[in-house]
């Protein structure tokens, strides 16, 4: 019958979430919001939305940032984070397939009609040369 509450957050819930933690630029969430079921994210949406953060401080479920070592080496993991600007007209699957299996992360993108003019995509670590063999598109790291 509750069977929901045990379920993992929905993407709607996670970008609520984010979207709320943005006002609170001094503290991070304590686990990855992938990690959240529905109920936790349910009473995490409720008590950001009321403001009630001492009692999240107090369970541990919100951490400063700058006290956390763990979350300070999670920082600087998406910092070090590289971006490309993938293009050359190729297939909507092909970009999909290529940013599947790059494990990348789609950050922008332009059309024009149903043409795909652009994607930039962010990823962990390099991309191989046999990765960028593989696929007919021109791909270019973006420099920050």
């Amino acid at each position: 019958m509750n069977s929901w509450k045990n379920e993992q957050s929905t993407k709607l819930q996670r970008l609520k979430i984010s979207d709320l933690l943005k006002q609170y630029g001094s503290y991070k969430l304590n686990r990855p919001l992938e990690d959240l079921t529905k109920e936790q994210a349910h009473y995490l949406i409720d008590a950001l939305l009321t403001g009630n953060l001492e009692k999240l401080k107090e369970k541990k479920v919100l951490l400063s940032a700058t006290n956390s070592t763990s979350l300070q080496r999670r920082i600087s993991t998406e910092s070090q984070s590289l971006k490309y600007r993938v293009s050359g007209g190729g297939h909507f699957y092909t970009y999909t397939n290529f940013r599947t299996s790059v494990g990348g992360k789609l950050l922008e993108y332009k059309m024009e009609g149903s043409e795909i003019l652009y994607q930039i995509i962010e990823v962990d670590k390099e991309i191989s040369p046999e990765v960028l063999k593989k696929y007919s598109l021109t791909i270019q790291k973006i420099e920050e």
